[in-house]
């Protein structure tokens, strides 16, 4: 995964899933998911592994770049905000469809998330919300 918006933190670990990228650091998982995969319950439980092992107990936010597209089952978002220690999701992107659709995701998960045209912001933002 290269970032370059701004992003000049070194990750903790590097995880190359079948659905995507996955960048640990102090505060915060960084993921970049493929194109074409439809994140889901099933899809999401390797995701909501990789937090559980890095963050057992410690606050953490989730940062995904929507580069690629993808489809996102909301329901997925009743399981995820089951993890108590995940306090904000944003989202990196600059699609017209991903502001359409966040407001939707917003619906079935009821912690902060916003969506962000750059790393930086939404890095600003996640740690904010710790």
């Amino acid at each position: 995964m290269q970032i370059t918006n701004g992003n000049t933190h070194s990750y903790i670990k590097k995880y190359t899933l079948q659905i995507g990228e996955v960048e640990i650091y102090e505060e915060y998982m960084l993921a970049q998911l493929n194109e074409g995969i439809t994140l889901n319950l099933e899809t999401a439980n390797e995701l909501m592994k990789i937090a559980k092992k890095h963050f057992p107990r410690e606050p953490f936010a989730y940062i995904t770049i929507r580069r690629n597209s993808y489809a996102v089952d909301p329901m997925m978002y009743l399981k995820v905000f089951e993890i108590e220690n995940l306090k904000a999701i944003a989202i990196v992107s600059d699609k017209f469809i991903d502001n359409h659709n966040i407001k939707i995701e917003k619906h079935f998960f009821n912690k902060p998330m916003s969506i962000f045209k750059t790393l930086t912001e939404a890095i600003t933002w996640a740690k904010s919300n710790l």
